[in-house]
């Protein structure tokens, strides 16, 4: 038993047990880190994505609104955008639990997609001609919804336009603002 606790002793013993255990937690740690950077530089792109799509479709709402154009033609490029968020909801759900371990992501994002689901659907309806007193109502109790279900702290913007358009803006700047904060602050999370 003493020459087993000798041979254990040994220098070149414990340099060999040394190195393979240093060996295999080097490898080990290596290996955990090439994950986290994959998840990480998937989450980045699916965080550019969301983004994009986000950006695209309220662009296009800000383009409608300020001219005045409220005519919304069912396969028009606003109406495809629209469609195409809810089409993403599943993936976005799916790919937010994988690559940011969060429910919050998705869950903003569907307030956002319903959100613009209902300016555009409200844009759509005035092309038939409407009282602008009870669209200006209308759009003032959305935006006081909107505001009381995700409170966003930050500086009040004003529109120029005359009305309705300015209401719209305003509501429209409300879900952008959001869409920006909750992009850009998951991507803040990501990169600590």
């Amino acid at each position: 038993m003493n020459e087993f606790f000798s041979l254990l002793n040994k220098p070149i013993f414990i340099t060999l047990v040394t190195l393979l255990v240093g060996g295999y937690l080097f490898s080990w740690l290596t290996e955990r880190r090439a994950k986290k950077d994959k998840i990480r530089e998937k989450a980045i792109q699916f965080l550019e994505e969301v983004g994009n799509d986000l950006n695209s479709i309220l662009s296009l709402t800000y383009g409608r609104i300020r001219t005045g154009n409220f005519e919304i033609a069912k396969d028009s490029p606003i109406e495809e955008k629209r469609s195409g968020l809810f089409t993403k909801r599943f993936n976005v759900r799916i790919r937010s639990k994988a690559y940011l371990g969060s429910d919050e992501f998705w869950q903003e994002y569907e307030r956002l997609t319903f959100e613009i689901d209902r300016i555009i659907r409200l844009i759509g309806s005035l092309s038939k001609g409407y009282d602008l007193t009870k669209v200006k109502m209308k759009i003032k109790a959305k935006k006081k919804r909107f505001e009381e279900d995700w409170p966003f702290e930050g500086k009040p913007f004003t529109s120029k336009y005359e009305p309705p358009s300015n209401e719209l803006e305003e509501w429209n700047h409300m879900i952008w603002i959001r869409a920006v904060g909750l992009v850009s602050s998951t991507l803040q999370a990501i990169l600590k």
